[in-house]
């Protein structure tokens, strides 16, 4: 079978769907004109093409949703009667957002994004999908599935070749080994926990004859190996990468190719972060790419494998040292433990990141027995049958009961994170694993956590986290992203607010009032419900709650999509009604059901107060 010919039946629904999450993401950021029509049914959008001419369009809304998320359903029309579909992403986009003037590069570049994105998201639905309820981890990681609910470009991919996708992309699940280098160790800088040689480390992941073989290349190419440490390196990367940039590296013998290593890696949804086939307790890697995917880029900073064990090691201990926490545990920190970049001294123009990788502890490893770790992000997705992957566990504890557990299980441990210690973790869906016994939500495992740590001034512990490097400006600049430091709390509610319940959270409470007809407005009333039954178990906390004002009228969220586009350097803000807040009891009159599986356990060391919130700003810089 040609390739065309498996990826062709499936374009038209990746084409509407990619076109569709566009439209959804910038008319939610208020960068797309128009209105809405029909009593509420339909929007229409109003352009103009390359000539001036006025273009406009149809398309279906299917409800009005928590975060005033305006969801749509099905495929762009346009509104001259007769009028064929618009089937070319490059003019549709181009009309809808000439009145914002972007970049003439910037809109050219975007619109490659999602030409890549409708491509790979139509290979996505051509590939065979064997992972269930019951699968190992590993494939469900992979396969279970369906790229950023909000972001556009969430299969962007760019770099890889459609050849390149179908070898590395989680969905294929197509099993690869790593290329395994030796760089000197005058050129490369390592990081570990206190106590923890890297070294022997790295033997204990590979086993002593793996390990020992690639020592012995070292040596048969004519070097000493004690001047060597071993560095892996995903297939891609070399062969598109690395081979270049480092070429006089190579041709000097501060690295040394030492061709491909034992055992297979499979794909994880971020691609750059691999599973290990051989082991639950293997370690995964996180390893650098020279791809873009969602309008990032996905190297490996430096300063992330520098920073990679100082804050594993300082949330594991303010964790355990917290009895609500620590009991379960209610939050179970993936360490990583170990990682290597290239020294400071040694950096080379234009190869910034390119080579380094990250160790961390595999999600199977902190499960107790009977539990199973399970991605949040294959909470919505759906089966061969159009029924969500869930159901069965759904049927079999009914969907309050699971919404209730769910809630329980992801809420609480976040929210006294950041109210209790001023922590706060990216706890999008993707860094973000459910363990469940049953079927039944238990407790959460959070993953990537340089990539995703901030905290409040006078945060606990913080002091520890005083050798952190921060992000280069130029990265800063790139990543509207302003460092670990929140102004104040506000900004800090903002926040999780906005990746826990519109991000995370958000999706399934839409999917599940389409598929199990249960309202997405209860679902918020459950999660509002959660907050205040969290609060009630710490009664001398009162002050900080008022402080954090957690079901309050209005939240502010980033606006994600059009970032890129139009080239801010900084984060844009925008404030949204919480779905939380018409829920609160003050405002209902309906007390809010308390969970009855928690445990009380309030620390000694809480604070009476937390920064004063700043007022607000431009955004979070």
């Amino acid at each position: 079978m040609q390739p065309t010919q498996s990826f062709a039946p499936h374009y038209p629904a990746a084409h509407t769907r990619t076109v569709r999450q566009w439209i959804e993401a910038f008319w939610n950021e208020g960068c797309l004109q128009g209105a809405i029509e029909a009593g509420g049914a339909r929007l229409r959008l109003d352009g103009r093409d390359d000539h001036g001419q006025a273009r406009s369009y149809h398309i279906d809304i299917a409800h009005h949703g928590g975060f005033d998320r305006l969801r749509l359903e099905g495929a762009l029309r346009s509104t001259q009667p007769g009028a064929a579909p618009p089937d070319d992403i490059d003019g549709v986009v181009s009309a809808l957002v000439r009145h914002l003037q972007p970049a003439p590069s910037a809109l050219r570049q975007f619109i490659n994004e999602l030409r890549h994105t409708a491509l790979n998201q139509a290979w996505a639905l051509a590939a065979p999908a064997h992972a269930t309820l019951a699968s190992p981890y590993a494939l469900q990681e992979a396969q279970l599935g369906d790229g950023h609910p909000y972001h556009p470009c969430f299969r962007s991919r760019i770099g890889f070749s459609v050849q390149d996708n179908l070898r590395y992309a989680p969905e294929h699940a197509q099993p690869f080994a790593l290329v395994w280098l030796a760089i000197a160790v005058a050129a490369s800088s390592t990081h570990t926990l206190d106590g923890l040689d890297y070294e022997s480390f790295v033997e204990a992941q590979l086993g002593t004859p793996e390990y020992r073989r690639l020592r012995g290349e070292i040596e048969a190419q004519g070097h000493p190996p004690a001047r060597y440490r071993l560095l892996p390196v995903h297939p891609w990367q070399w062969d598109h990468a690395l081979a270049l940039h480092f070429a006089g590296w190579l041709a000097d013998g501060t690295l040394l190719h030492l061709g491909q290593g034992g055992g297979n890696w499979l794909a994880q949804q971020s691609i750059r972060s691999l599973s290990s086939l051989q082991g639950d307790h293997r370690h995964n890697l996180k390893l650098p790419l020279s791809i873009a995917n969602s309008s990032a880029d996905r190297i490996l900073s430096d300063h992330h494998v520098h920073n990679a064990p100082i804050i594993s090691a300082w949330l594991q201990g303010v964790c355990a040292a917290d009895p609500f926490l620590a009991q379960g545990p209610r939050l179970a920190i993936l360490a990583e433990p170990a990682g290597i970049t290239v020294n400071a001294s040694h950096q080379r123009s234009g190869a910034y990141g390119l080579l380094g990788a990250i160790w961390r502890q595999s999600p199977q490893s902190v499960l107790d027995a009977g539990e199973q770790v399970f991605p949040m992000t294959a909470l919505t997705t759906q089966d061969a049958d159009g029924a969500l992957t869930i159901a069965p566990w759904l049927d079999r504890h009914g969907v309050e009961q699971w919404v209730a557990a769910l809630l329980e299980a992801a809420a609480p441990p976040l929210l006294h994170l950041m109210m209790a210690h001023g922590v706060l973790l990216e706890c999008h869906a993707q860094n973000t694993l459910l363990i469940l016994r049953d079927g039944l939500p238990r407790r959460i495992a959070m993953r990537d956590l340089p990539g995703g740590l901030h905290y409040l001034d006078g945060a606990t512990g913080a002091d520890q986290l005083a050798a952190l490097r921060a992000a280069p400006a130029y990265r800063n600049a790139l990543n509207a992203s302003g460092g670990f430091l929140f102004s104040g709390t506000a900004e800090a509610r903002d926040y999780l607010l906005e990746v826990l319940f519109f991000i995370n959270l958000g999706e399934l409470a839409w999917q599940l009032q389409q598929h199990c007809s249960y309202p997405e407005a209860l679902f918020w009333r459950q999660a509002a419900a959660s907050i205040a039954g969290y609060q009630a178990l710490f009664p001398a906390m009162a002050p900080v709650h008022a402080q954090f004002d957690l079901l309050g009228g209005q939240v502010r969220i980033e606006c994600l999509a059009a970032r890129r586009l139009l080239g801010w350097s900084s984060q844009r803000l925008r404030t949204v009604a919480s779905p939380l807040s018409s829920l609160h009891p003050d405002a209902t009159g309906v007390p809010a059901k308390l969970p009855t599986q928690m445990t009380t356990h309030l620390p000694t060391h809480l604070p009476t107060q937390l920064p004063t919130p700043a007022p607000d700003g431009d955004g979070r810089l």
